[in-house]
């Protein structure tokens, strides 16, 4: 176990390092500037040393307008910070990852001005300490709120609190949203003060919205005035104890400064903008600096918005996936009316982008340039719904929270079905999939039979589709069993699993390789969509038919595609998944995270935002651990030369698994069971005996154990820690 000082210090490395001001904000996609929040209230900085500028903005900060793109999150507002006498100083911050605070410094020959900016992990207040050395400096403070896109704002003072609200409120709104941010010089004047050598003085911020409580200005001027001293010391050890757990639920050790930085980096931007349960992030998470965000900065359920949580299950940081499911559930009463209403199916269809609250935001108007399916951007595909519920799987595999599965997924699951066991076409002895596109299309709902492009909607059996559905009625069947609910509707599923269509095949460049789709697209160079079918649908891993690995490599080598324009999050462990490279995979890995990335460690293309931040923990987590099919490997896509430790990253049966790899050989295995599920790991010693152990505090007892094949196998108990040895480690001891 590290001590304070050693984690603090390795900690530091992967620090975000500044040396200029930021130069992409405002945005409308990725901020390049310092980050902080709390997961519901983001906070960018950008400006020069004289200038500091404070961008705030919130998940649930809506517009609530149907018709694309006006359905978006929006900027609440901002606090400027002019210190006059830092102009020509020189420019340092930090980004620190283990405090998730942001520290300044800047200087010239005159004074030295630190600043620390932090959103309180526990409360939505935004503070910023301020410091000097030499002389003493005027500051003067403003709070400014976002105007236009038909909002109302009001500015206003309560005492020593200042404060702005914005409104969305029109009567063409599916729901309201109203925000405040109320600010407070603690120990200084109004709105500017004179900064002593050597006294700390605090800026504090009260962000608030109606989504909230009912009454946010008043709650917002309230806290703001609340706060002293004291207060903000004690907002200060709780931020720290919750970071502190937060960072000491996980922990990865490859011996590559660059890799464990972005995955570090990017589990701490996704707590930074994933805890609020009702609204989880958009696009470019809660550091919105415009208005007008691409794409509206939605939910897009066609791989953006399931995509930066696929990192974080096996991270065991499950609680930041709790957002997820909410819009999806909200979204349900529309999907069953589209699902009913455009193809005459039961069940959820789902269009590319919606919002929260079940809020439709990629609806068109008559006088569109694009042409929508009825009025919807479904854009061909009947897929949403069903890559909707990979997540779902994914946390339900990972924990094995029964009442999550009962509550959330398993109803959810029962509506996709519901939809495919419609839609699906049974000839010939298998199931078939028709007018699925593979690829975003533009359509009509009118007949144009001689327009060329309506061909790209009679895809047949697209390669995804048919994976996201064997997740489906695969984890329905599970599920079924373990919660003892609709036995009766268990044969139909089996049914379908057994003779859904296989996935296409055919040769390109020498190499027998997966077809996008049996009749239509064959293929496309410029996505990743040949290969999604392994991750993040999982139907191909180290365990499944020789040939099928064969052909997913080979694949991935004909794609070649480890630069993508939104597909980053899935290349890398779909390699790791079948076992590609190693060497190319941590190669190429480590190429985006230098050439694509900002010093805010936002690895960033050109689309998609946050939906980066599954890239690298993804990919790592899978080369040092993979459970797929519910098989325990270690270091299963990882070069055999290369040490490398890993702590509770968390395996499929609710499994916490610690290990190290030193030597070409693995040193220990640690596991926690948490659901007491029977356990099976390919034995991490070949051609030993495998001695498992029973910690029970400091007395350990050896338990039986099976070995078939390379397979070990034994019975666990809730809560209970196992460590493996190899017989001959277990008689050195």
């Amino acid at each position: 176990m590290k001590s304070e000082f050693e984690w603090k210090e390795r900690m530091a490395k992967y620090n975000g390092i500044f040396t200029e001001p930021p130069k992409n904000i405002p945005t409308d996609k990725v901020v390049d500037g310092p980050l902080i929040g709390n997961g519901d209230v983001g906070v960018v900085i950008s400006g020069s040393p004289e200038r500091q500028r404070l961008w705030i903005s919130k998940t649930d900060f809506w517009k609530a307008k149907r018709m694309y793109p006006n359905g978006s999150p929006c900027l609440l507002g901002g606090i400027d910070i002019h210190i006059p006498a830092l102009a020509n100083a020189s420019y340092n911050s930090e980004q620190r990852l283990l405090e998730a605070e942001v520290a300044s410094v800047f200087h010239n020959d005159a004074t030295s001005v630190s600043i620390n900016y932090w959103v309180s992990a526990g409360e939505n207040m935004v503070i910023v300490e301020l410091t000097c050395e030499g002389e003493a400096v005027p500051i003067t403070v403003d709070l400014w709120v976002q105007q236009g896109n038909e909002s109302e704002t009001e500015e206003g003072q309560q005492d020593d609190v200042v404060w702005v609200s914005r409104k969305f409120n029109g009567a063409d709104l599916d729901w309201p949203t109203e925000g405040a941010v109320a600010m407070r010089c603690l120990g200084g004047g109004r709105g500017s003060f004179l900064l002593q050598p050597g006294i700390k003085t605090c800026i504090v911020a009260s962000v608030l919205t109606s989504h909230n409580v009912e009454d946010y200005l008043l709650e917002s001027v309230r806290r703001a005035g609340l706060m002293d001293v004291n207060r903000t010391e004690m907002l200060r050890s709780d931020h720290k104890r919750w970071w502190s757990k937060f960072w000491a639920k996980s922990e990865i050790e490859i011996g590559d400064d660059v890799l464990e930085k972005y995955w570090y980096g990017s589990h701490y931007i996704m707590a930074c903008c994933s805890r609020n349960k009702a609204f989880p992030p958009g696009l470019f998470g809660n550091w919105i600096t415009t208005d007008d965000s691409a794409w509206a900065g939605d939910f897009h359920l066609n791989y953006n918005y399931q995509a930066p949580w696929w990192g974080v299950y096996s991270s065991n940081h499950i609680e930041l996936s709790e957002p997820y499911d909410t819009p999806l559930r909200e979204y349900m009463p529309n999907g069953r009316k589209y699902a009913e209403q455009y193809l005459g199916c039961k069940g959820i269809y789902y269009d590319v982008g919606i919002g929260p609250k079940g809020l439709p935001t990629a609806l068109s108007s008559s006088q569109a340039s694009i042409k929508y399916e009825n009025g919807h951007l479904f854009l061909g595909q009947k897929s949403n719904a069903a890559y909707c519920a990979i997540n779902m799987l994914m946390r339900y595999y990972y924990s094995y929270d029964m009442q999550y599965a009962s509550q959330e997924a398993y109803p959810f699951l029962l509506e996709v079905a519901d939809f495919w066991e419609d839609y699906l076409t049974f000839e010939g002895n298998r199931y078939v999939i028709y007018r699925d596109a593979i690829h975003e299309v533009p359509t009509y709902t009118d007949s144009h039979p001689d327009d060329e492009w309506l061909k790209e909607l009679e895809d047949k059996n697209p390669i995804l589709s048919l994976a996201l559905i064997q997740a489906v009625f695969k984890g329905l069947l599970d599920m079924s069993h373990e919660l003892n609910l609709d036995s009766n509707r268990r044969d139909k599923w089996s049914h379908i699993l057994e003779h859904i269509s296989n996935f296409p095949t055919f040769e390109r460049d020498g190499k027998t390789i997966f077809r996008l789709t049996e009749e239509g697209r064959d293929w496309w160079n410029d996505n990743t969509l040949a290969i999604q079918h392994i991750w993040p649908a999982g139907a191909i891993g180290l365990g499944s038919d020789k040939k099928l690995l064969e052909i997913a490599k080979d694949t991935i080598t004909v794609l070649n595609r480890w630069t993508d324009y939104n597909g980053f999050p899935t290349i890398f462990t779909a390699a790791a998944r079948v076992g590609y490279d190693p060497e190319v995979i941590l190669r190429e890995l480590r190429r985006q995270c230098l050439e694509h990335s900002y010093p805010n460690l936002f690895i960033f293309f050109g689309g998609g935002g946050i939906e980066c931040c599954s890239g690298v923990p993804s990919a790592i987590n899978e080369m040092l651990l993979q459970s797929h099919e519910h098989v325990i490997k270690l270091f299963p896509a990882w070069p055999r030369e290369r040490n490398a430790r890993f702590a509770n990253l968390r395996a499929v049966g609710a499994f916490m698994i610690s290990s190290e790899l030193a030597d070409e050989n693995v040193t220990y295995v640690n596991i926690i069971s948490e659901k007491g599920r029977a356990c099976k790991i390919v034995n991490p010693w070949p051609m030993e005996e495998v001695v498992v152990m029973e910690k029970c505090g400091d007395i350990q007892k050896k338990i039986d154990a099976q070995l078939t094949g390379d397979i070990v196998s034994f019975t666990t108990e809730a809560g209970k820690s196992y460590i493996l040895r190899s017989g001959k480690q277990h008689l050195d001891i």
